[in-house]
């Protein structure tokens, strides 16, 4: 059953984010007016992006839909927000090599994870 609107659940998600819109814009991948047009129901996401949110936040999709249904799945996922290469190659190059062997082994956790799921749908 719904119990709430996907604009009331959206404003109570980013609400309870630190950050400000346009950092949730950033992470989600689309413009902060956007954002603001969700906020006001002017518009909604599409599938695709409500399905992205949720993974962002850790909701379920149906709760950000608006039913009565419990809110977190427990998996969050925070993306990862690199500059473009040659800013992540002049950062790199003053790391030790113990540093920048833990970032590109966690780079390549995070590259075998999505091609998991993207196996799995």
């Amino acid at each position: 059953m719904k119990v709430a609107t996907n604009q009331e659940r959206l404003n109570q998600l980013f609400d309870s984010d630190p950050r400000n819109d346009t950092a949730i814009a950033e992470a989600i991948g689309v413009s902060k007016q956007t954002i603001s047009m969700w906020r006001h129901g002017t518009r909604s996401p599409k599938k695709s992006v409500l399905v992205r949110i949720s993974q962002i936040f850790g909701v379920s999709i149906e709760w950000l839909m608006g039913f009565d249904v419990e809110k977190s799945t427990g998996k969050r996922s925070i993306p990862i927000v690199i500059p473009d290469s040659e800013k992540f190659a002049q950062l790199t190059k003053y790391m030790p090599v113990s540093d920048y062997e833990m970032v590109m082994a966690a780079f390549e956790r995070a590259y075998r994870r999505m091609e998991e799921s993207e196996k799995e749908k």
